[in-house]
């Protein structure tokens, strides 16, 4: 009889994380009532169906964490196929029966309640999942205490991120249309790769509870889940090594990166961003979506998962519009890889590539926003590291045209070296990228077409970060996007070094070259950098320069004592390519301090210390709770005309158009308010060397019946509004700018008071 006891074990391992998750949402002032509810909707309403469905459509030998893992993306791309329906028929309340259809067809149907248990799950050791429960832990509590118990939730005044009340708005608008409408434009169609405020708009519904509570608080811990056990799956998955999914792990969403610099050259967007709801989303689909698409085209999954590959490519498609371009990238290579290999066109990869080439199409026309404004050119990335402007003299925003940054047109040999350091120190700070593409030259790997695949990620990534040229950085995203698909890579490349030696052997050559690793970084990153912080472009240029000189004076050596070794011990052959795969990985180990793990979790006991509060917040008390009132008390399709477009920082001569009170702590739609982000506006980034967050509104006439409303109303255009427009009510902000409270007070009826905020109702 097999022994109880190694299951139970490898159950109880997993209440670390569960335990840690509680903590980690308690310690941000989620009450309990709204932890067990959020639980709940996610693990009845997401896990549940996607599990179920992963075991019906898409069967393999998995765990069932790693079910988890890759149930948790396909609830998420069922939940919004069932948001679009029932927000378009207008029945949203009614959202939890999309879920709870499938549970109930899955109980009923004889065949189907098979689902209900893991199929031939493998027994894997009790370090795998202790391993992964422990990184499972250790990522809630980095990512909830470094980021989001710094962000309040929008009741009270204060320095509120702009981006995230822009979310809400959109989370707020998704609970009303389909397609949405641009909450700052009534009327106008959404351009904007909005699924991830759809699953947070699904949540919000669904669970019963205010969107600002899911936007601010309890929506990562989830997405956090999917993506720790999406990897992990996908990295045994590639592998067949249970050992490489804790590493790819690590790798991912601990470790991430070099840190042998001290001011430059580790920039670069993470998979898990709390202030970016769409890349975090939108990177989990993506691997969940690899970890479906290798499964089926190279580990012989049943043809029965292209059905939900296609479901998964395509909420992909909607989430980040990074995410495609990576799979498509992928999908080539590893065609091209058997193409050459078997002389033959391989039409189910091929077959792939033409489905994401469609999706990718398809999605740039509809949901794959932000992208306006966003020329091919090479290097625009530079322009974001420290001595770009010192060096080069360029202060211009980038606009349409050229086919290389501005700044390196005529540039010098210092710029050049500059330039040419910045990039090599890119490569060189994702060492785990490297090990990736080493696997090309390792016979164990080159031969596998999920390893061209991976490596095909990785490729399109770094030609999107190098071409791209978007007004806020976005091609950053590319490089966080593809993190995970390297560390798998990684992970693989690694255990290919090591296969075939023994057990011993595998571990000191790890072990030791991990450790190698580390402490080189830390020796390079103590010794191996200029004191002060740099300001001339000579001190730029250097501290850029010397920790990568330090680093190939290390590789030296190594190959050096290598090249004695193998001469006096031929039978090492093979030692020095695992030893330095396992080195070049170590080097990304000490990325993150200690201090960052102890403010973290200081962060959510409360013992952090308090910064002092600014003496101009972004909002006042009064006006978020002006804002509280209105989305109250307004009807659920009302607009909204408001002063308040421009963000209340001090006078300068532009409006930065990121005002997000009203649409986003109010949740309503109005006629103009901040029309930063909108594809429009982007579109126009350049324009007389202006910021696209500086340029003027591509709407005028809404500005200007904005700011009659408010300064010089008559009958006539408040019946204008109301006719037109569905304007219901003026919200004036006299700290926005002047107000004609006496005439509105004769043509409105004012509803709200509090300071300097008058709110009034249109008659009818």
């Amino acid at each position: 009889m097999r022994s109880t006891k190694p299951l139970f074990l490898g159950a109880l391992v997993w209440l670390l994380p569960a335990a840690t998750l509680y903590w980690v949402l308690a310690g941000t002032g989620v009450g309990n009532g709204d932890i067990l509810r959020y639980s709940a909707y996610f693990a009845g309403c997401v896990v549940l169906p996607g599990v179920l469905l992963l075991r019906a459509f898409a069967p393999s030998r998995r765990t069932w964490p790693e079910d988890v893992g890759i149930g948790i993306v396909v609830g998420l791309s069922y939940e919004l196929l069932g948001w679009a329906l029932f927000t378009a028929a207008g029945i949203q309340q009614w959202l939890v029966a999309w879920p709870a259809a499938v549970l109930i067809v899955f109980a009923a149907v004889p065949r189907l309640r098979r689902s209900w248990r893991a199929q031939d799950a493998p027994r894997l050791p009790l370090a795998w999942g202790a391993t992964l429960a422990l990184l499972l832990s250790a990522t809630l509590l980095l990512y909830y205490g470094g980021s989001v118990s710094a962000s309040p939730v929008p009741k009270y005044g204060g320095g509120y991120y702009q981006d995230m009340l822009w979310h809400l708005s959109i989370v707020h608008e998704l609970g009303r249309s389909v397609p949405p409408q641009i909450p700052q434009v009534a009327g106008e169609t959404m351009q904007y790769h909005w699924f991830a405020d759809a699953h947070l708009a699904s949540a919000a519904q669904i669970a019963g509870i205010d969107p600002r509570f899911v936007l601010f608080r309890l929506w990562f811990a989830p997405i956090i889940i999917g993506l720790v056990l999406a990897v992990a799956a996908l990295a045994r998955q590639v592998s067949g090594a249970w050992w490489t999914a804790p590493l790819a792990v690590a790798l991912t969403t601990v470790v991430q990166r070099l840190a042998i610099w001290k001011f430059v050259g580790g920039l670069g967007a993470s998979p898990l961003v709390f202030l970016s709801p769409s890349q975090s989303f939108g990177t989990t689909i993506s691997v969940g979506a690899a970890a479906l698409l290798i499964g089926t085209l190279y580990r012989g999954a049943p043809r029965l998962s292209w059905v939900i590959v296609l479901l998964v490519v395509c909420v992909s498609a909607g989430s980040k519009p990074t995410a495609v371009p990576l799979l498509l990238g992928g999908t080539g290579l590893a065609a091209l890889f058997l193409l050459v290999r078997n002389r033959r066109i391989p039409w189910p990869t091929v077959g792939v590539g033409v489905a994401l080439v469609g999706v990718t199409v398809a999605s740039m026309l509809t949901v794959a926003g932000s992208t306006a404004g966003t020329p091919l050119r090479l290097f625009g990335a530079l322009r974001a590291f420290q001595g770009y402007t010192a060096l080069t003299g360029d202060t211009a925003l980038p606009a349409p045209g050229g086919w290389i940054v501005e700044g390196l047109r005529d540039a010098d040999q210092q710029t050049l070296t500059w330039a040419i350091a910045i990039l090599v120190s890119i490569v060189v700070s994702r060492a785990v990228w490297v090990v990736a593409f080493l696997g090309l030259a390792q016979r164990r790997t080159r031969t596998d077409p999920a390893q061209w695949w991976l490596v095909g990620t990785l490729i399109a990534a770094m030609l999107g970060f190098l071409v791209v040229d978007h007004p806020g950085f976005g091609q950053f995203y590319f490089l966080g996007s593809a993190l995970p698909f390297a560390a798998v890579a990684a992970g693989y490349v690694i255990h290919g070094a090591v296969t075939g030696r023994r057990r011993v052997a595998r571990r000191v050559i790890i072990a030791g070259g991990l450790l190698a690793g580390a402490a080189l970084a830390l020796a390079i990153k103590s010794f191996g950098n200029i004191d002060a912080r740099p300001v001339s472009p000579a001190e730029i240029t250097r501290a850029v320069t010397v920790p990568m000189l330090w680093l190939a004076a290390a590789l030296a050596v190594g190959l050096l004592g290598w090249l004695v070794l193998r001469t006096v011990r031929p039978q090492v052959r093979g030692l020095g390519l695992a030893l330095l795969m396992c080195v070049a990985v170590g080097l990304a180990l000490p990325s993150r301090p200690w201090l960052e793990w102890r403010n973290a979790a200081d962060a959510l006991t409360g013992e952090a210390r308090q910064l002092p509060a600014s003496a101009a917040p972004r909002f006042t008390t009064d006006e978020i709770q002006a804002a509280l009132w209105l989305e109250r008390n307004a009807g659920r399709y009302d607009v909204v005309v408001t002063n308040t477009a421009c963000l209340p920082r001090p006078p300068r001569p532009a409006c930065d158009a990121r005002g997000y009170l009203v649409s986003g702590v109010g949740g309503h739609r109005t006629l103009m308010e901040g029309w930063a982000y909108t594809q429009q506006s982007l579109a126009n980034q350049g324009e007389a060397d202006g910021n696209y967050r500086l340029l003027p509104s591509p709407w005028p006439d809404r500005v200007e019946l904005t700011t009659k409303a408010l300064t010089a109303p008559t009958p006539d255009l408040l019946e204008t509004l109301r006719r037109d427009y569905g304007v219901r009510w003026v919200f004036a902000d006299k700290r926005a700018g002047t107000v004609a409270e006496r005439t509105l007070d004769r043509l409105a009826d004012r509803r709200y008071t509090l300071g300097q905020i008058i709110i009034y109702k249109l008659r009818d």
